[in-house]
């Protein structure tokens, strides 16, 4: 019977000592963060990529690390909308993600400013997290590109790299092909086709300038923009450069003409655009003035302290004044453009400027690049913190149920030893008096 009671006291306590430990963040998986470089020997002067993979074997969601490198080497130039800093430090940052993925990778471009070896690095930890919240493992290389003076010859041997451990190296994508393109053109053929290279297109006589939106079938493909300004009257040849990840190319050519003050006087049946809309734009000195029935000052937009989500600095022209103006990045043949002016009543602010019927009225929309699917990561890593105290609550009134159990089993144990000794005394003293 003892023998029983103490067994069962052994296992009641494995199990509250099981209990006991609270719910803890399992390591999910383990993933590497992988630098690579079409030339690890460049000259001064040079603009080159590095190229940033966090690759895993399990599916994760949200991404966040520092990336270290050598500023007084390299200057940072551009990473797109997930890689932000400067001098010396990027971080990149991937969260509020709704599909997981087992490999994400960020294109980061440098220009070479002074000879040396610029070294590129994970700083820290990174944080790299699926679905439950639950964290990753990570290792990382250390990529070093030699840079050279301008003129110099090129090394042949590749400068060192410190691969992460069982890291396969990653295979560059050679996909130079777009998968939709828009312009601000009145007309344009063929219909786009990203496996066509050639097109034509005509813009209005008061457009210099053919704003082109687009988007690559390969996320880490680079896009270059060539002859789209300073339209002259007539034919005028224009580019779209494709870069691969591997560094292959492909160019989609257009042939913008762009109409002259007769032909547009024509198309419009004799009657010159804008006739009949009180718009005017003048230079007077070192000012830009606009003119409906207020007058408007253009402004610097360098002087704005926030620019609107979703917008990328371009210009417009209007009576001949080259103004400048913000287009919607993803679509900017969008009719409303945004202009940084001082209105009438003196006061510096951004105004929605109306392409077609050339009117002007205060910009109404937010300010500040409000991320709602980062939001929605943190609200429900707040739910799953919920989650874990309130099972932790079941676990302690469990151990305190299981310990209440165990002490009244011990009194009753104890009680039956007592009960059996005080039998087993008054039955000697009986047999004595005998």
């Amino acid at each position: 019977m003892a023998e029983s009671r103490r067994r069962l006291a052994v296992m009641l306590m494995g199990i509250i000592l099981a209990l006991a430990v609270p719910p803890l963040h399992i390591q999910a998986g383990s993933a590497v963060i992988q630098f690579t470089t079409a030339e690890q020997e460049i000259q001064k002067g040079d603009i080159f990529t590095v190229i940033c993979q966090v690759t895993s074997t399990e599916a994760y969601l949200d991404t966040e690390f520092q990336i270290e490198y050598d500023a007084e080497l390299v200057q940072f130039l551009n990473g797109g909308s997930r890689v932000t800093g400067d001098h010396g430090i990027l971080t990149v940052s991937s969260v509020g993600n709704e599909e997981t993925a087992v490999k994400k990778t960020f294109s980061l471009q440098f220009v070479a400013n002074k000879k040396g070896s610029a070294v590129f690095q994970v700083k820290g930890n990174a944080s790299i997290r699926d679905e439950e919240g639950n964290s990753f493992s990570s290792s990382s290389n250390r990529l070093v590109v030699g840079i050279q003076k301008k003129g110099s010859a090129q090394k042949q041997t590749p400068a060192p790299t410190e691969p992460p451990r069982a890291t396969p190296v990653p295979i560059l994508s050679d996909n130079n092909k777009l998968k939709d393109l828009k312009t601000s053109a009145l007309d344009f053929t063929p219909a786009f086709n990203g496996g066509r290279d050639r097109y034509a297109a005509t813009v209005e006589h008061d457009a210099d300038t053919l704003f082109i939106s687009f988007q690559t079938e390969d996320e880490t493909a680079r896009v270059q923009l060539q002859g789209n300004e300073n339209l002259k009257e007539g034919d005028n040849a224009v580019s779209v450069i494709v870069t691969a990840q591997n560094g292959e190319r492909r160019t989609y050519s257009i042939t913008v003409t762009r109409e002259t003050a007769k032909e547009a006087q024509e198309r419009t049946g004799g009657k010159p655009a804008g006739e009949d809309i009180s718009f005017a734009a003048a230079k007077d000195k070192n000012k830009i003035r606009l003119k409906n029935s207020y007058e408007f000052e253009v402004l610097d937009p360098s002087g704005l302290k926030e620019v609107p989500a979703g917008y990328v600095l371009s210009r417009i022209e209007v009576d001949g004044v080259q103004i400048p103006a913000f287009t919607m990045k993803n679509d900017l043949d969008n009719n409303y453009l945004l202009m940084y002016l001082k209105g009438p009543a003196g006061e510096n602010t951004i105004y929605q400027y109306d392409r077609t019927e050339k009117t002007l009225q205060r910009y109404t929309g937010t300010m500040v690049d409000k991320v709602n699917r980062s939001e929605g990561a943190e609200d429900r890593h707040s739910v799953m913190s919920v989650s874990n105290y309130f099972l932790f609550g079941i676990i302690i009134g469990l151990i305190i149920i299981i310990l209440s159990m165990l002490i009244a089993m011990l009194k009753m144990a104890m009680k039956r030893k007592e009960e059996k000794k005080q039998i087993s005394e008054g039955y000697d003293e009986e047999r004595f008096y005998r």
